[in-house]
Parts: structure tokens; sequence; C-alpha cells
């Protein structure tokens, strides 16, 4: 596959929001509450992951 498609990784962020406003939905599979906790405690951290992934597929992409 790299062959075709040149280098490749992969970032998982899990956890993550399914809905933008929970109040518009009947849905208790997920709680609001634990998403937004979560989301507090890992969120930066997501974030600058995400942003050292990008620089690095953008120096591979310049060898």
């Amino acid at each position: 596959m790299q062959d075709i498609y040149g280098y490749a990784e992969t970032l998982y962020v899990c956890n993550t929001y399914q809905f933008n406003d929970y109040s518009r939905y009947d849905f208790n599979l997920f709680s609001e509450e634990e998403k937004r906790k979560h989301r507090l405690a890992h969120y930066d951290i997501d974030l600058q992951n995400a942003y050292e992934l990008g620089r690095r597929l953008v120096e591979k992409a310049k060898e």
C-alpha cells in the first residue's frame, strides 16, 4: 500500500461527541456529561497529537 499511496499514519481520537446538541436527541447510550469530562481532559493532548502528525506527514511529503 505504501508503494501506491505513500507514507501514512493513523491517529485515534476516541470518546468524542456524537451530536452538537444532545438535548435535541432522545439518546441514552452515551452521556453528554461523560463526553464533556473526557473532552476537557484530553482535547489539548489530542490537538497536539494531530498537529504533530500533520508536521510529520508534511516532512515525509517533502522527502
